[in-house]
């Protein structure tokens, strides 16, 4: 029986699906199957990955609700394996990528899933690079779980998850936000951890196309609503409440979005002495030089937008005493 199962939703990429149908094809050091779901395309890539003839390889049609959410979970509902990897139609995996993977995945910690290094191709602007670079030094399970409200920090196409961490979610939903991000937050959530391997396995393709430039629900509105909704979920942030480091604009996105989902905001923390002293949406402003006195009962959350402004954050927040991960999260 297979050890990996790849599920690989795709529509209408006759351009690029036979390349990554290939590269998987091309794995070497372990037994694997590849799922190959067709999201209605209208195209001829369903024939053209067909044509690879290769018997690990099936093409199936997405057997859910129209979209990436029922084609990735018409193969999980197919796949036979105890680990199940994730691919996009238009990536190049290499060709040791599922074997390194797994002999992490087989270590004595037992992570619930694995993620490895990417390489940005055909890149459309600085943005993506930057992500890239970031969730490329994300190297540590704690690492990782603590930067779940910045980013997504794990690359969706780039992982490998433990089957029965997966279902004990319920895989994939469909979500008023990027059903990634918010699968990998439900997985943290519930205590799952994920480790990184440090080789680069992915060559990941950015597009003007992507949905992540044109659908709503990866937006950054979206993205704050996200945020909020699993922040309240948080024991420690339910029931002690939250402190805010940064006054500015995301700031107060945060502060409304919090209160909206039932959390108590006692107020900022800031560094700009223009600001400290008022009140903002009727909450008070302190200083930073405040942090290690003032609303220590309450959960720390960082929300400064500005260069640099997250490190500065993560110092003070230190240098108070707190951990992230614990009574401190970075979101921004």
């Amino acid at each position: 029986m297979a050890e990996v199962s790849v599920v690989m939703p795709f529509r209408n990429a006759a351009d690029t699906v036979v390349a990554a149908g290939t590269s998987l094809l091309a794995q070497r050091g372990v037994d694997f199957e590849v799922i190959a779901v067709d999201d209605g395309s209208s195209d001829d890539s369903a024939e053209r990955l067909e044509g690879l003839g290769d018997s690990r390889l099936r093409v199936v049609a997405n057997r859910r609700s129209p979209g990436v959410v029922g084609a990735a979970e018409t193969g999980r509902a197919l796949a036979v394996a105890p680990w199940i990897a994730r691919m996009d139609a238009d990536d190049i995996a290499h060709r040791d990528r599922l074997r390194i993977q797994l002999e992490r995945a087989r270590s004595p910690d037992r992570p619930d899933g694995v993620t490895c290094g990417v390489r940005l191709i055909d890149a459309c602007g600085e943005g993506m690079a930057r992500y890239v670079e970031w969730v490329n030094g994300l190297t540590s399970p704690e690492q990782i779980s603590a930067a779940r409200f910045i980013e997504s920090p794990i690359v969706n196409p780039a992982t490998l998850l433990r089957r029965e961490s997966l279902d004990k979610v319920g895989g994939y939903r469909d979500a008023p936000w990027a059903e990634d991000h918010d699968l990998w937050l439900r997985m943290l959530e519930g205590g799952a951890r994920f480790a990184r391997v440090p080789e680069v396995l992915l060559d990941w393709r950015d597009s003007e196309h992507r949905l992540t430039r044109r659908d709503p629900r990866y937006g950054d509105e979206a993205r704050m609503r996200m945020r909020c909704h699993f922040l309240a979920r948080l024991p420690e942030l339910a029931a002690s409440g939250a402190v805010i480091a940064g006054a500015g604009p995301i700031g107060k996105r945060l502060a409304r979005g919090l209160r909206e989902a039932g959390v108590e905001v006692g107020g900022f923390f800031e560094v700009n002495p223009r600001r400290i002293g008022q009140r903002i949406h009727g909450l008070p402003v302190a200083g930073s030089d405040g942090m290690a006195g003032l609303w220590r009962d309450r959960v720390l959350l960082g929300a400064v937008g500005v260069p640099g402004g997250r490190d500065r954050v993560r110092r003070l927040a230190e240098k108070s005493g707190r951990r992230e991960g614990v009574d401190f999260w970075s979101v921004c």
